[in-house]
């Protein structure tokens, strides 16, 4: 019984409708599918970062006339010019993708953020929105 008259006064007076219910969903799967774009986007940064690097390591190699890719699992013997141009266009596809990324993570932040305060107006400190750290 005193379980129950602490939970009814921790709870307060508000009844959970069936938007609201609804909401509090949508915040949620927002919120696991922000997480799963976020480490998308850590992939991302650390693929472009290796085409930088194998960009910046073809503009310093002389001009020995070996240069390797791996294609697979072996690797495939390619002139300068073709490397070159597979890596920076490769480079172009990550970055494009990347800003896609970015512009999802934003938008379901954006999202995120008015489902906040409607559910923060709506149920005060009765419902916690915020991430643990």
């Amino acid at each position: 019984q005193r379980w129950r008259e602490a939970a009814k006064q921790n709870m307060g007076d508000v009844e959970v409708r069936r938007e609201d219910q609804l909401r509090i969903n949508e915040f949620g799967r927002l919120n696991a599918k922000i997480h799963e774009q976020r480490e998308d986007r850590a992939v991302l940064k650390k693929l472009l970062e290796e085409l930088e690097d194998a960009s910046t390591e073809l503009a310093l190699n002389e001009d020995d006339g070996v240069k390797l890719m791996l294609g697979g699992e072996s690797f495939i013997d390619v002139d300068e010019d073709y490397a070159t141009d597979y890596v920076d266009a490769e480079q172009e596809k990550v970055q494009k993708e990347l800003a896609d990324l970015e512009a999802t993570i934003e938008a379901i932040g954006t999202r995120q953020a008015e489902l906040k305060k409607i559910l923060y107006d709506r149920f005060g400190n009765d419902i916690n929105l915020e991430e643990k750290r």
